[in-house]
């Protein structure tokens, strides 16, 4: 997982192929968007959410999904 992309070749790494392989669906261009895209995953290793990349750590939409998953 800790592999590099090139900018012309975005989309083709292990992270991305793994995204695809648990369903998490794509934006259509360009896909898994460049640069702070946030994916919460649970502790079973599940990707349960996927935030766009304007979003803050800090946002009410991501906090509250990650208090959700830790109540479990």
């Amino acid at each position: 997982m800790l592999t590099t992309a090139q900018p012309e070749r975005i989309g083709e790494g292990p992270f991305r192929e793994r995204l695809e392989g648990l369903g998490i669906p794509t934006n259509p261009a360009p896909e898994v968007l460049w640069n702070f895209e946030k994916f919460l995953i649970n502790k079973n290793g599940e990707v349960v959410a996927r935030f766009a990349p304007n979003l803050t750590a800090d946002d009410e939409q991501i906090v509250k999904a990650v208090e959700a998953e830790l109540a479990k």
